[in-house]
């Protein structure tokens, strides 16, 4: 059960299809095993349908209905290659379309075999997705945002001086966040992470990193 959720205003915005691909994937991953956050958007649903039947009717095209019959005619689209659900196990649905492997046979890439990254597909010019394993017991460089980094907990767990974050804890980080995450000793930690900047770091040897990032 989640601790930590989406803020309302995150939510709304899900609910009316206004989130960047990226985000309301991550937030419809967080929907999938949050009770309290499903209730909510379920209302932010119906209050939009309430304010779309008193909305004014837009007068459509002359040939409106005969381009849906039309595209409802046409062949189906050839399958998609992405995985199966059954295939990508302990993977989210909304997210296992665009992850090829499980977490163990990802081609992890980072500095070290303790803090690796993998890219999503879903990130665009404006806001970069990954997946972060963080080796069990390893604590990353102290750093600080240079704008807002929304994490997923997906697997394992981790913690800072604000508090611990366990599966299906989303947590928003942002420039007033200086943090050093800590994966806890059972189990590496695996986040999904959906950043629009760059983390600077603030530490002696994590400075030395800042260029790189």
């Amino acid at each position: 059960m989640a601790n930590y959720h989406p803020n309302d205003e995150l939510l709304m915005q899900f609910s009316a299809g206004q989130l960047p691909n990226a985000l309301g994937i991550m937030i419809a991953c967080h929907l999938e095993s949050c009770i309290e956050c499903n209730k909510k958007t379920r209302l932010y649903d119906s209050v939009g349908g309430e304010l779309l039947n008193l909305s004014p009717p837009v007068k459509v095209s002359e040939n409106a209905l005969r381009t849906i019959l039309t595209r409802i005619e046409e062949p189906p689209a050839e399958k998609s290659s992405a995985p199966s659900n059954e295939r990508v196990k302990n993977m989210p649905r909304p997210l296992s379309r665009f992850v090829p492997e499980d977490f163990e046979n990802l081609p992890w890439k980072g500095f070290t075999r303790s803090i690796q990254e993998y890219l999503l597909p879903i990130s665009d010019e404006k806001l970069t997705a990954k997946l972060y394993k963080i080796a069990a017991g390893t604590e990353l460089p102290e750093h600080t945002h240079k704008g807002n980094e929304f994490t997923l907990v997906m697997e394992g767990s981790f913690s800072d001086k604000a508090g611990y974050y366990h599966p299906g804890d989303f947590i928003l980080s942002d420039t007033e966040t200086i943090h050093q995450p800590k994966a806890t000793m059972k189990q590496d930690c695996i986040c999904f992470a959906v950043l629009d900047a760059p983390l600077k770091m603030t530490g002696f040897f994590g400075r030395m990193l800042n260029p790189f990032l």
